[in-house]
């Protein structure tokens, strides 16, 4: 049981270091930096492409520590990783306008029941909505990253950004449900 714990903070280490690496070599212009004469120049596109694949990573490893989750929260938790699937697919979509060839690695979107099919004893609810929780700030901070790339990606990372909004407010709906549930 412990090694399991340590895999999932060592997933939630891991995407947090990520983001925090790419926001550091990328950093981004702030609105309030005082008056500017000039349009600002956009960034190149190489550096937005490396956030929308820096997004992306972040993505694919919340999403798996969401499927691998025990409890359910009333569909929400499932709700959320299709709305991640789907954010998933637009940066692809994305990253694929720029370029001739879309970068590798399918994901298969579906998210398991409670277990998830793991074999061992359910976890504690209490470290279930942790992981809940955790996910909400990752998938937050990484749709407020991506709404920072200047480049548009035919509308693909805008609705990359939607999609992530839909599926940080189905993860608070399963948190609100499992407390409404619980009491």
């Amino acid at each position: 049981m412990f090694t399991h714990l340590w895999s999932r903070r060592k997933v939630l280490l891991t995407s947090g270091l990520l983001l925090a690496g790419l926001a550091l070599c990328c950093p981004t212009t702030s609105a309030n930096a005082g008056p500017v004469k000039k349009q600002p120049k956009r960034e190149p596109q190489q550096v937005s492409n490396a956030q929308l694949r820096e997004g992306l990573n972040v993505l694919q490893v919340t999403k798996k520590m969401l499927q691998a989750a025990d409890h359910d929260y009333g569909g929400h938790r499932v709700a959320a990783v299709k709305a991640i699937d789907t954010a998933e697919r637009q940066l692809k979509l994305a990253l694929h306008s720029q370029a001739k060839k879309a970068p590798g690695g399918k994901t298969s979107g579906k998210a398991k029941g409670p277990g998830a099919g793991r074999g061992r004893q359910p976890e504690p609810q209490n470290l279930s909505n942790l992981q809940l929780a955790d996910a909400i700030v990752i998938l937050e901070r990484t749709r407020i990253f991506l709404q920072k790339a200047d480049h548009d990606y035919g509308g693909h990372r805008a609705a990359a950004v939607r999609d992530l909004g839909g599926a940080v407010k189905q993860l608070k709906t399963a948190l609100r449900f499992e407390k409404k549930t619980k009491g």
